[in-house]
């Protein structure tokens, strides 16, 4: 069973928080920089929750209108409070734009920085 609540907005039309989710995930994952998902917070209920059964994306709905939270790895080579800045404004637009949905709020959390590994590769090859 899922912890989905649902979410009404004009017309009686019924989102469920999973297609916000879904849609902040790919808004997000198509940004240049972003290299995974990670959990944003844990709650005392997700102690009793399998580990796959925990969203990645934290969406809280009500009155119309919706708040995430999102927690991110982002690449080395990118300018980690420009693409933080990028995936709060693809996030807001996408999920407005395909539900109707007012976004009031998007907190994204930068939990690691993710390096290439060619460094180490190519010195390898000198030597």
């Amino acid at each position: 069973m899922s912890r989905t609540a649902k979410t009404e907005t004009a017309n009686n039309l019924k989102i469920f928080e999973d297609v916000i989710r879904r849609i902040t995930e790919l808004a997000a994952a198509d940004v240049d920089g972003v290299c995974g998902f990670v959990r944003s917070k844990v709650d005392f209920a997700d102690l009793f929750i399998r580990a796959g059964q925990q969203p990645l994306i934290d969406v809280k709905t009500g009155d119309g209108s919706a708040e995430i939270s999102l927690g991110i790895n982002v690449s080395g080579r990118c300018k980690v409070r420009s693409t933080a800045e990028k995936v709060q404004q693809r996030v807001k637009d996408d999920v407005q734009s395909m539900t109707g949905i007012a976004v009031t709020k998007v907190s994204v959390y930068i939990y690691g920085i993710v390096f290439d590994d060619e460094d180490n590769g190519n010195s390898k090859n000198n030597e």
